[in-house]
C-alpha cells in the first residue's frame, strides 16, 4: 500500500514539474470540448439593385428546398449587423448549425439550385466550427441580439486550461440568474483560436446584462483570468433571425 501511495506521489510531482507550456499541451490531450453541433457561416452582400424584400421572398423557397433535400434537423439563421442601434441592410451572414456531415453539401446545393447568387454574393467559411453551449439558459425567441467575439489563446493556453475559468463564469451567471445564452466554438483542427457568442433577447437586455455583470465583484476576477489566457477582438453585434 505504501509503495502504491509513493507511486501516486511521484506521478503527481512529475506532472507538476517541467515546462508549464508542455504541461498545458499534455492536458489538452484528454480535456477536450464536448461539442454538440457544427456551424458553417456565409458572409453575404446584396447584389447591386437588390433589396431585402428579395431576401424575404427567397427565404420560404430556401427553407422548402432544403427540407425537400432532407434538411429537417438543422438550424438556419440570418444575421444582420447592428451599428449604433441601426441594422445594416446591405450585408448579412448566413449561419447553418448541423450535426450530419452532408448537411452543408445539401445546403450549398439548395442555394445553387435556387440561384441565390442572383440575390447576394456569399463567401463561405472554409472550415466549419464545432460548438458547444456554455449556459443552460436558452433563448428561443426570434429575432435576438447576437454578440460575437473572435479570440485567440495566448502561448501555452487552450480549452483545457480555460475550462475551469469557463465553469466559474457560468456558475456565476446561474447564481445571478443572468439572462444570456453563451456558445463557445472552435474552428475545426485549430487549438489556437475560438469564437465566443453571447445571445440576448434584445439590445436593452444586452445593456442591462453588461451593467449588472460589471457591478459584481466576481466579474473583475473572471475578466483577469480570461485576459491571462486569451485576447479577443472587438465584438460584433448582429440581429439574428431563425428561419429553420
Amino acid at each position: 500500500m505504501k509503495r502504491y501511495i509513493k507511486l501516486i506521489c511521484i506521478v503527481f510531482l512529475a506532472s507538476c514539474g517541467g515546462d508549464s507550456k508542455n504541461s498545458n499541451l499534455e492536458l489538452s490531450n484528454f480535456i477536450k470540448p464536448e461539442y454538440s453541433s457544427k456551424e458553417s457561416s456565409f458572409n453575404c452582400k446584396l447584389v447591386a439593385g437588390i433589396t431585402l424584400n428579395s431576401v424575404e421572398k427567397f427565404i420560404p423557397k430556401l427553407v422548402n428546398g432544403f427540407q425537400k433535400m432532407g434538411g429537417d434537423a438543422e438550424e438556419l439563421y440570418f444575421l444582420f449587423p447592428v451599428t449604433e442601434d441601426k441594422t445594416e441592410i446591405q450585408f448579412f451572414d448566413l449561419l447553418l448549425k448541423y450535426s450530419e456531415t452532408n448537411s452543408l453539401d445539401r445546403f450549398n446545393l439548395t442555394l445553387a439550385a435556387l440561384s441565390f447568387d442572383d440575390i447576394a454574393n456569399c463567401e463561405s467559411s472554409k472550415v466549419p466550427n464545432s460548438s458547444l453551449r456554455l449556459t443552460s439558459h436558452t433563448i428561443t425567441a426570434s429575432p435576438v441580439i447576437s454578440e460575437i467575439l473572435e479570440c485567440e489563446y495566448k502561448d501555452g493556453f487552450n480549452y483545457a486550461t480555460m475550462k475551469l475559468v469557463l465553469e466559474q463564469f457560468t456558475d456565476s451567471l446561474i447564481k445571478n440568474n443572468s439572462p444570456v445564452d453563451i456558445l463557445y466554438s472552435e474552428e475545426g483542427g485549430s487549438n489556437n483560436s475560438f469564437q465566443w457568442t453571447n445571445v440576448f433577447s434584445s439590445l436593452e437586455s444586452q445593456k442591462g446584462f453588461v451593467e449588472s455583470w460589471q457591478a459584481l465583484e466576481v466579474s473583475k476576477e473572471i475578466q483577469e483570468l480570461l485576459l491571462e489566457q486569451s485576447t479577443c477582438q472587438s465584438s460584433k453585434t448582429y440581429r439574428r433571425y431563425k428561419v429553420l
